[in-house]
């Protein structure tokens, strides 16, 4: 009898916490594509860990600036990049041929809402992601900006 009325108050404790967990939504505003020209050379294709936990390869692309909102440029970077983790090695996206080429550039803008069901309200994130297949190798990134808080009903 005593394990059963304790199970109960587990279970009723995991509903009532469950009713007021946050809870994350994600709206996309806009969804655009558009071709970039990208410098493929080993000035531009680097591995870096400047803003990452790990060395990673990243390409910069000066261009990406005009058509983007967030900063996408990275600490002590000299233009906005992407990274790609399908590789460790630069020459791999190289590939022996340098070149500047026409690529075409996904770039999603969302608005994320993180409801607070306990104080009633939800913050509000601006976030923008960026995809660019660069000779079959896939590249992303991603920014958030704080816009704030507000009441939650306005972020149902």
């Amino acid at each position: 009898m005593k394990k059963t009325l304790i199970t109960a108050i587990i279970f009723m404790g995991s509903i009532a916490f469950g009713q007021n967990a946050p809870v994350t939504k994600i709206t996309n505003l806009s969804q655009v594509t558009t071709t970039v020209n990208v410098d493929i050379n080993s000035e531009m294709l680097k591995l870096s860990i400047a803003d990452y936990s790990s060395p990673t390869v990243k390409i910069l692309v000066p261009e990406l600036a005009a058509v983007t909102i967030l900063d996408h440029r990275n600490t002590n970077e000299g233009a906005p990049c992407l990274a790609t983790y399908d590789t460790y090695v630069p020459s791999d996206v190289i590939q022996n041929n340098p070149a500047i080429e026409p690529t075409l550039f996904k770039i999603a803008l969302n608005r994320k809402t993180i409801s607070d069901p306990i104080a009633k309200t939800c913050h509000v994130e601006l976030e923008e992601i960026v995809t660019a297949d660069i000779r079959g190798f896939s590249f992303y990134h991603q920014r958030s900006h704080n816009i704030g808080e507000r009441h939650l009903e306005d972020c149902q």
